[in-house]
This record gives C-alpha cells, structure tokens and sequence, in this order.
C-alpha cells in the first residue's frame, strides 16, 4: 500500500520546466491593447511603472534627506501618512506592499527615529493610530517639496487652462472608478475620493492656482 502510494507521489512529482525557444514556435508582434482606450491604458501603466519604480523611490528619498537612509519600506509608510495624516498602522500594510505582521517593525523604526507618534483612535479607543511628529512632518514637508518641484519642470510649458482641464478629468477618472470598485481605491490609499471630487474641491484647487499665477 506504501508502496503504492509513492509510486502516485513520484508520478504527480512535476518534471523540471524546459525553456522554450521563441525561435521554434510562433511569435504575434501584435500589440495586445487596441481599440478604444488603448493609448490610454500604455499611457497609464508607463506613467505608474515609472513613478512607483526603485529608481524613482530612491531619488525622492535621498533628495529629501530622509533621516533612515535606505529604509524603503519607512520612506513608504511615512509618505502614506502624508495623505492620510493619522491612519492606523494596519491599514496601511496593503498599500506599501507588506504584511500586517510587519508594519509593527517599520512603525517602531519610525517611532525610534522621532518621526512617528501613537495615540487612541478617535472611531475606535481599543485600537491606535499614527501620525506624524513636528519632526516627522519636517521630513513630509521635504518629501512634497521634491515631487512639487518635480511636477513644475513637467508641467513648465502647460497653461493654466491646460492644467484645470487634465486635473479635472484625472479626478473625475478616479472618483468614477472608486465608485465601481466598491470605493476600494479610497480605502486602500486614505485617498477621500469624494471630497476631492466634490465642488467645493474644485472650487479650492482653482484658489490655489490663481494664488501661484
């Protein structure tokens, strides 16, 4: 009976995967987005591959002299705290790409640096939350000051009327998808959709336009 259970192991057992020579089989150049949308989709995944590359991460973490040099997942969280001002730390596992187990060890990281502090949640006294210290506030104020110089030199040859009009439709975009998707995407990045959506958030971001005019 052993005997016979072995022999189906070693026969489910999978053999070692061969590589396939693209030479030998056929290979369709054609593009897989077409149609409606298609531009649009290649733009959007170059856009976010880009911006949410190492490469990218680095150079807004060295530029803006985060005092953990290197710690990426610290970089993330507290960026993440830039939008959300307190969030409870589990909350924030999915959107920096970890695990709930460890956003413990990267907010004690924080804690120990001074740029983290704890207190109760406001919904919720069983559970706590995190927000930002003066000092770690300092360090966000850095952070929003490399990407705003950033999107000046990007945005240095759109008029203003440009600008509303691309602002408009990208929060429109994402208030649109937010809402078909159950509102996942407020809740994964802290992100309030619907106020940034609402008219009197129009109406404030034209404020601070003409203010930089």
């Amino acid at each position: 009976m052993r005997f016979l259970g072995l022999c189906i192991l070693l026969g489910m057992a999978r053999r070692p995967q061969q590589s396939i020579d693209l030479r030998e089989v056929e290979v369709s150049s054609a593009p897989l987005f077409h149609g409606r949308g298609a531009n649009f989709s290649l733009a959007l995944q170059a856009l976010l591959t880009s911006m949410n590359s190492t490469a990218v991460r680095e150079s807004i973490l060295e530029a803006s002299a985060f005092p953990l040099p290197g710690d990426m997942p610290a970089f993330l969280l507290l960026n993440q705290l830039i939008y959300r001002t307190t969030a409870r730390p589990t909350d924030v596992a999915d959107a920096i790409g970890t695990g709930r187990s460890n956003v413990s060890k990267i907010v004690r990281r924080l804690e120990g640096a001074g740029l983290v502090g704890r207190m109760p949640d406001p919904k919720d006294g069983r559970q706590s939350v995190i927000g930002l210290t003066p000092a770690g506030r300092e360090v966000a104020e850095r952070i929003v000051a490399v990407s705003s110089d950033a999107y000046e030199l990007i945005f240095d040859d759109w008029t203003d009327d440009d600008f509303a009009q691309l602002e408009t439709l990208v929060v429109r975009l994402v208030a649109s998808m937010d809402e078909r998707l159950d509102h996942q995407i407020e809740k994964t990045s802290g992100v309030s959709v619907t106020q940034l959506a609402a008219p009197s958030g129009a109406a404030h971001r034209a404020s601070a336009m003409a203010s930089r005019a």
